[in-house]
């Protein structure tokens, strides 16, 4: 089913998902998850390749720990490390 309904699929780091949350929150202050990052995240990080017309980037999901989310804002390097042990 995926294979008929997606064109591609994109792989992040971790920095570039954070990349993605800190850019949500000081720009548009939006406090979001890692998941809801990742449109954002690609985008910044010049995954899509050229992109003609307009953009739309979803945001959904703001299940995120507090104390993750300002060590993200904060520009911790690895701020997922962490979380995962």
């Amino acid at each position: 089913m995926c294979r008929a309904l997606l064109d591609d699929v994109i792989l992040l780091s971790e920095a570039e998902i954070a990349a993605g949350m800190r850019h949500a929150y000081l720009e548009e202050r939006e406090v979001i998850e890692g998941a809801a990052a990742v449109g954002i995240a690609a985008l910044l990080a010049g995954r899509l390749g050229t992109l003609d017309g307009p953009v739309v980037a979803i945001l959904s999901g703001r299940n995120v720990d507090m104390n993750l989310h300002r060590r993200v804002v904060n520009g911790e390097d690895d701020p997922f490390r962490e979380e995962m042990a």
